[in-house]
């Protein structure tokens, strides 16, 4: 399966590059790259701690020049998960992702050299690293979380960022939201539903 995943991500990639190139001259499309932090988290009967990753892609940007309004989409490397500490040892779970969001993107005011925009959509995400690492500051150990977490995940993002024009490129800064609708546990066991809970902090070029 993983290898389907593999072969997949590659394809997207691929179609995406040649999709850019060919529609670099015309004015909707605008293809780049993008990254930033994670504060991520999970919810559920726990409190645990943050986990701080990061995210990282490439993004197409289709934009109506006579409507205020757009879609942003992409593809992403994404670390999630928790920390918990108690009694002197820190519990990690990483949960990293390949994420393909789909966000409706709401420009405030004219275009110009400085466009605040609002995005709105879903995304759809597939496991790519599930584990626990234990650690008490002078040694740690990990184990495999594969078995019972779900290999997809699906949710939501809200945020809001803007657009700097410097001519042939765009720089973007963005803050958003995730929050995740699927039950990242997949144990034959009575378990407490958990989802994620990601703030991101993103800053990209467009082209």
């Amino acid at each position: 399966m993983k290898k389907l995943i593999t072969l997949g991500t590659a394809f997207i990639f691929a179609a995406m590059f040649a999709f850019a190139d060919q529609a670099t001259a015309q004015s909707p499309v605008n293809f780049g790259v993008k990254g930033g932090v994670n504060i991520a988290n999970i919810s559920g009967d726990e409190d645990p701690d943050s986990r701080s990753g990061i995210h990282a892609g490439v993004v197409l940007d289709f934009s109506l020049p006579a409507l205020p309004i757009g879609i942003e989409s992409g593809i992403y490397y994404t670390q999630k998960g928790a920390e918990l500490t108690e009694q002197g040892i820190t519990l990690t779970g990483k949960l990293d992702y390949i994420e393909v969001p789909v966000l409706a993107k709401l420009r405030l005011g004219p275009p110009g050299p400085f466009s605040p925009h609002l995005v709105l959509g879903p995304y759809a995400a597939y496991n790519v690293n599930a584990e626990l690492e234990a650690s008490d500051g002078s040694a740690s150990a990990s184990e495999d979380l594969s078995d019972v977490t779900s290999d997809f995940d699906f949710g939501g993002i809200v945020g809001v960022g803007a657009d700097f024009n410097l001519g042939l490129t765009k720089l973007n800064i963005s803050a958003r939201y995730s929050f995740g609708f699927s039950n990242i546990n997949d144990t034959d066991f009575d378990t407490d539903d958990e989802s994620h809970r990601v703030f991101m902090i993103s800053a990209g070029i467009m082209f």
